[in-house]
């Protein structure tokens, strides 16, 4: 049985004189089953979002639109299994057409509070990190002629160890997100200025990969962008954290 979260939210604030809070209109929630899990941006084309695998930390991440290193746990207490509990979640927004981003993440994060019991602060933390910037040539970089979304397809290279990766219609964002889970020891900042979507090819291989067992084939991250006409550079930086600090299990529906 689904749940009318818009009407709960609805009567709830409207009981305390406050705003009603955008919600979805009914969602199920229910365990994943199966070896899929989340792998890539919220993205959907109607009233009906479907997510499939999704744990609730990939979830907070979503509804708050944060990279990896902006999330924080801290002291909360976690229920078993909250790490690898993937969960796959049918929702419907109230009117008959698509809900843009964000607002689609506006719902989202009202169901986490609704369902999840999701409570969280934000605050600043200095971190060291890597800013990309153009290097000294200029960028090497294809822009795009698709009107699509982005895309980024992940394979192994030619030479069996390093990953080739394919960016299309993609902004720099996204090639800085992915170097931030390529390069694990520090998140990476786009500060290329670059604008617009671009295609292109990135060839290195994730830093996990390379401990205790490095090949003179490893192309580091670093040298990867690099062929791109862009640069790492090491820096500090304060970076805004949103912090966990309660989180429970969904009754499922």
């Amino acid at each position: 049985m689904t749940r009318s979260l818009s009407c709960m939210m609805l009567t709830a604030a409207a009981a305390l004189g406050q705003a009603p809070q955008p919600a979805f209109e009914v969602a199920s929630i229910r365990q994943h089953q199966g070896s899929v899990y989340r792998t890539g941006p919220l993205t959907f084309s109607s009233p009906l979002i479907r997510l499939e695998g999704y744990t609730v930390f990939g979830l907070v991440m979503d509804a708050y639109n944060l990279r990896d290193y902006q999330l924080a746990f801290g002291a909360v207490a976690r229920p078993d299994g909250i790490y690898d509990t993937q969960y796959d979640i049918v929702a419907r927004a109230p009117a008959a057409i698509a809900p843009s981003i964000d607002e689609a993440r506006a719902m989202l994060r009202t169901l986490l509070a609704d369902r999840f019991k999701l409570r969280v602060h934000w605050e600043t933390k200095e971190m060291p990190v890597y800013v990309l910037v153009v290097g000294k040539n200029g960028p090497r970089l294809k822009a795009s002629s698709a009107n699509g979304q982005c895309a980024v397809n992940v394979g192994l290279a030619s030479d069996g160890r390093n990953n080739e990766v394919t960016f299309s219609s993609c902004p720099i964002e996204r090639l800085a997100d992915w170097l931030s889970n390529l390069i694990v020891d520090r998140p990476v900042l786009d500060q290329t200025g670059l604008t617009g979507k671009f295609d292109f090819r990135l060839v290195a291989i994730p830093e996990y990969r390379t401990r205790n067992s490095s090949d003179p084939a490893d192309i580091s991250g670093a040298t990867a962008v690099g062929e791109l006409g862009l640069k790492l550079v090491p820096q500090k930086a304060r970076i805004d954290i949103l912090a966990v600090d309660h989180v429970e299990k969904p009754d499922e529906n």
